[in-house]
């Protein structure tokens, strides 16, 4: 563990034990535990999408705080549309599938989100059940990123409810650094609110 790395868990594990025991829920204590190991991996010298020279200079990633209206358990209704060719953000196209529609009520409004499969991971024995949900919201350009977040999930067994975590919604790399080839969240996966959970923008001028 380098230095950088032990001061960014020191600092956050002191934010942890220092708030209102009252007002940590399970789910919240949980939550940002996975933050602590989140900001932790990014300085990882080999493995971290920002650029080494911004590296040590990262204090952590800015977040909404954890709030668990945001954490919904939908069911899933297999809607699998043809394979194409989804934009990315270097120009290069990949392939996906729509999987299904997501149907949801959240912050007063009935909302609608297609959930897709990445058409070469699916040939992956250990990622044949992934799920990609990309999405953009009221708040992209304002305090999230401009191209939008990214979740993800696994295909759920049968009969059960699909964790739809916007908590755990994440920058695509191409946020913090160039050479990334991020997907550009199609049209139909706009959501008509703020979505005030998850990750938002490291750098101001995105």
């Amino acid at each position: 563990m380098n230095i950088r790395t032990f001061q960014i868990i020191a600092s956050l594990i002191i934010i942890l034990c220092c708030s209102p025991i009252a007002a940590q829920s399970d789910y919240v204590q949980a939550e940002l535990e996975r933050r602590i190991k989140t900001d932790s991996s990014f300085t990882d010298l080999e493995n971290s999408p920002l650029n080494k020279d911004s590296i040590p200079n990262f204090s952590g990633l800015n977040y909404f705080e954890p709030d668990e209206s945001y954490c919904l358990f939908v069911k899933v209704k297999k809607n699998t549309g043809p394979t194409f060719l989804m934009p990315t953000s270097s120009g290069a196209l990949k392939e996906f599938r729509q999987y299904a529609i997501l149907k949801f009520k959240l912050n007063g409004k009935k909302h609608k989100l297609p959930i897709y499969q990445n058409i070469r991971l699916m040939a992956i024995p250990h990622y044949k059940d992934y799920l990609f949900i990309p999405f953009t919201d009221l708040t992209n350009h304002i305090e999230t990123y401009g191209g939008g977040r990214y979740i993800e999930a696994r295909i759920p067994q049968k009969g059960e409810l699909l964790k739809l975590d916007f908590n755990q919604c994440f920058n695509p790399y191409c946020h913090y650094s160039t050479g990334y080839n991020c997907p550009v969240p199609p049209k139909e996966n706009f959501i008509d609110t703020r979505i005030e959970a998850g990750e938002k923008i490291l750098y101001a001028d995105h």
